[in-house]
């Protein structure tokens, strides 16, 4: 069954604390992760003397309970707890005009909330599983992108009806948040609770005789209904489980003297030209073994540096005049030795950096200022995931260049 489990110390503080749609399956899997050292059970396991677990009816219910379980205890090994540049969060603005924005830690503090608490929910381990939930959410009780616009104009969500009418003015801003309170105390967990405000609502629209807002109370019961008790879901599991065991294998596999703890912002950087002509570059980000496409970015390559090794190491430059983006973990060259010389005198030197070949797919890095080489099985899942991030900023950067050169010819 589904559910949230947590490892406590002899005090019963939280160690770690994980969801998962097997309870059985995912805790078997870190005692095996345990004795075999692969995984961070290897650090929390041998600390735990009591282990915790709740059945809650599906992945919806597992997703919000880990989240605002880990908001709460901060465990000491959960990866999403030590990374607080990388985590995603839902937020809700501050009134009277509040907007549900999705966006990362290192945002938060530029939005100056009111109350952090009442207004931050997560921390989510991507992108997607925030964006299903904002979805869920707007589907349920309906929100509004525009509140109490000056040109009174409609929102989408209004199009589709998915918004009480806030852009319209059809309620007050003080009806408005507490129509966002049910939103919040979704994002809760507090199903129950809800589940009782809504039948007490429904009650009292019936009583007054106003059967249109009892059918709008009536059609939210339902669909909370429907997206709690559904234990045939599965689909945010699978998009916010950690790959804890291959970022651990990350580190064993390449065994790079920088790379002492598994790497949870991977950045790898590409370029793309035709015969010198719209030279671009390209860089992928993956959080957590999970490509996060609102951090890609694009450059374009100045006159000058018009070899594959100079125009890398001259985005390289500017991308890190951005401390603003966040720092990598890990860096990935597309490309060889060449590249990882010329490159490397220009990135941080406690940044782990490494170049892959596609030739032979062989992965280069220095080791005490000598270049290594390491040639991996063509199935082994590290190299897997290095040929992804790398076939991400090729896509990425190609799809720059085309349109570069699309404006050139029409020029």
């Amino acid at each position: 069954m589904p559910g949230i489990y947590i490892f406590e110390d002899k005090n019963k503080k939280p160690l770690y604390i994980g969801k998962s749609i097997s309870l059985r399956t995912r805790i078997k899997q870190h005692f095996e992760g345990f004795k075999d050292g692969s995984t961070s059970a290897a650090s929390f396991i041998p600390q735990t003397k009591f282990l915790y677990f709740k059945i809650v009816n599906n992945d919806l219910e597992a997703v919000i309970t880990e989240a605002n379980y880990i908001k709460t205890y901060l465990p000491r090994y959960n990866v999403i707890t030590k990374d607080g540049r990388s985590n995603i969060y839902i937020i809700f603005t501050n009134s009277p005009d509040t907007k549900i924005k999705i966006i990362h830690a290192t945002d938060i503090q530029t939005l100056e909330l009111d109350d952090y608490k009442k207004q931050v929910f997560g921390p989510y381990t991507s992108t997607k599983t925030a964006e299903v939930l904002v979805k869920l959410s707007r589907r349920i009780f309906g929100f509004c992108n525009a509140p109490f616009n000056s040109a009174s104009r409609a929102c989408f969500n209004y199009h589709i009806h998915q918004c009480p009418g806030a852009c319209q003015f059809k309620v007050t801003p003080s009806e408005y948040q507490r129509h966002l309170g049910q939103i919040k105390k979704f994002l809760s967990g507090k199903f129950i609770e809800l589940n009782k405000t809504l039948n007490s609502q429904i009650k009292k629209a019936i009583k007054n005789q106003d059967f249109e807002t009892a059918t709008t109370i009536k059609n939210k019961i339902i669909s909370l209904d429907e997206a709690t008790k559904n234990q045939n879901s599965s689909l945010l599991l699978k998009l916010s489980d950690a790959t804890d065991r291959l970022q651990y294998l990350i580190v064993d596999t390449l065994q790079h003297p920088l790379l002492t703890k598994p790497p949870i912002r991977i950045e790898c950087y590409d370029l793309a030209h035709l015969q010198g002509e719209n030279y671009v570059g390209s860089m992928a980000v993956f959080i957590n073994g999970k490509s996060e496409t609102s951090l890609y970015r694009h450059f374009n390559v100045h006159e000058g540096d018009r070899s594959d090794p100079f125009a890398m190491k001259q985005i390289m430059e500017r991308r890190f005049n951005h401390p603003e983006w966040g720092m990598p973990d890990l860096i990935i060259l597309d490309g060889g030795i060449p590249q990882l010389s010329i490159v490397t005198p220009v990135i941080p030197k406690n940044i782990p950096t490494f170049a892959l070949a596609k030739k032979r797919e062989t992965i280069y890095f220095y080791d005490k200022n000598k270049v290594t080489s390491l040639n991996l099985n063509i199935e082994d899942p590290v190299l897997n995931l290095f040929r992804n991030i790398r076939d991400e900023a090729h896509r990425f950067a190609t799809t720059f260049h085309i349109k570069k050169r699309e404006m050139t010819f029409i020029k």
